[in-house]
């Protein structure tokens, strides 16, 4: 999966929008980077982000937590 996005100020952490996926990265300097992932990019129906206890799952165009995770 390649997702893509744009670049936006950290301070967008702070009021985030239902169904926003926000990805916080840091290079090799230490430089953080916030981007706002675009949510086409995240194939429907497939876990997107999954940790011990469950995954994100992009269902209808909305960002859903399901835990257990299915896949």
């Amino acid at each position: 999966m390649k997702l893509t996005g744009v670049e936006v100020p950290a301070e967008t952490l702070f009021k985030l929008p239902p169904n926003t996926f926000i990805a916080v990265i840091s290079d090799d300097k230490g430089e953080m980077r916030t981007v706002k992932v675009d949510r086409d990019s995240i194939p429907e129906n497939e876990s997107l982000l999954g940790v011990a206890s469950g995954c994100f799952i992009r269902i209808n165009g909305q960002f859903v937590w399901v835990d257990p995770c299915p896949y």
